[in-house]
């Protein structure tokens, strides 16, 4: 217990003290939502690019348990349909937004929450795991959703220039590049890692920062079915699904469920906010979600741990 104290104080809390920055900046109006929407298009065309390359370019697939990432993304697969069918049935979002609710569900914010509690617990072997869902949210939603996105922004009528927007994405660019490299081994200049891994650790901060400014415009109406609904799927429905399939189901390892579990415990992650933000689909409750779930996981991931 007193190692999740420590690991939440350093990094967590500074971390997500961004946020905080954000919405009394925004409060004081020195940030507006125009400002985080630009802050935003650097996330999503040079910082996120930059991560996703580093990450995929580095993760070490050959000692990945298959067997229990495939369960994990099962337990995912099932939260997401759950929220996409709840936002769009009963609070009767928009179909876009509904499925970007749907990735917020599952979506976790593996990096900069989870992953330093899970090396607290089980030591740096937690990050071979949490690196395989990582690498298959990177690979499996986060790339559906660019597509879908883009897809539904030029229309199936005009194939062609979707075509052409899908090829030149610089996020489905920088996840093939990041294979590429991975898969063929290839050294990069030392010179090339330096500007990816420093421009890559821009991304989180610029990204919560911007969550921050939005949510303090979106604050004047505090209460929200579709956030709350969300929130309740993500910490309480998806661990108790991913524990059904990893323990009453796989029984695998303790080394892989152990951190596969607390992933699954963990708060929504903010790619759903900078894809709904680039893609102008409505970002209030899926902002308030990512706060809201934040705040509810510290005990999910303490009593998960």
């Amino acid at each position: 217990m007193q190692g999740l104290l420590q690991t939440f104080l350093n990094p967590v809390l500074p971390v997500f003290a961004l946020l905080g920055v954000g919405m009394a900046l925004a409060r004081r109006g020195v940030f507006d939502p125009g400002t985080a929407a630009a802050l935003n298009r650097y996330v999503f065309f040079i910082g996120m690019p930059a991560l996703l390359f580093s990450l995929l370019s580095k993760v070490d697939t050959r000692h990945f348990d298959w067997l229990v990432l495939a369960a994990y993304v099962a337990s995912e697969l099932l939260v997401y349909a759950l929220g996409a069918a709840l936002a769009r049935l009963l609070f009767h979002c928009g179909w876009r937004e509904s499925l970007l609710l749907g990735m917020t569900t599952c979506f976790v914010n593996h990096v900069f929450f989870v992953l330093p509690m899970a090396r607290v617990l089980y030591g740096e072997a937690a990050s071979t795991p949490i690196a395989g869902i990582i690498t298959l949210d990177s690979i499996l939603f986060f790339s559906a959703h660019v597509v879908g996105l883009e897809l539904a922004d030029h229309g199936l009528k005009s194939l062609r220039s979707a075509a052409t927007q899908l090829i030149s994405h610089p996020l489905l660019l920088a996840i093939g590049a990041g294979l590429a490299v991975n898969l063929t081994g290839l050294d990069l200049h030392p010179g090339l890692e330096t500007l990816v891994s420093f421009t890559a650790a821009s991304a989180a901060p610029i990204a919560l920062f911007s969550l921050g400014v939005i949510l303090w415009a979106e604050s004047a109406q505090p209460r929200d079915g579709v956030a709350w609904s969300v929130v309740a799927l993500k910490v309480l429905v998806h661990p108790a699904l991913a524990w059904l399939l990893l323990h009453g189901w796989l029984r695998s390892d303790p080394v892989w469920t152990g951190p596969a579990l607390l992933v699954a415990a963990g708060p929504c992650g903010a790619m759903p906010f900078v894809l709904a933000l680039r893609y102008g689909v409505p970002v209030a409750s899926i902002a308030r979600a990512i706060l809201y779930s934040t705040l509810a996981s510290l005990l999910t991931l303490t009593l998960m741990a």
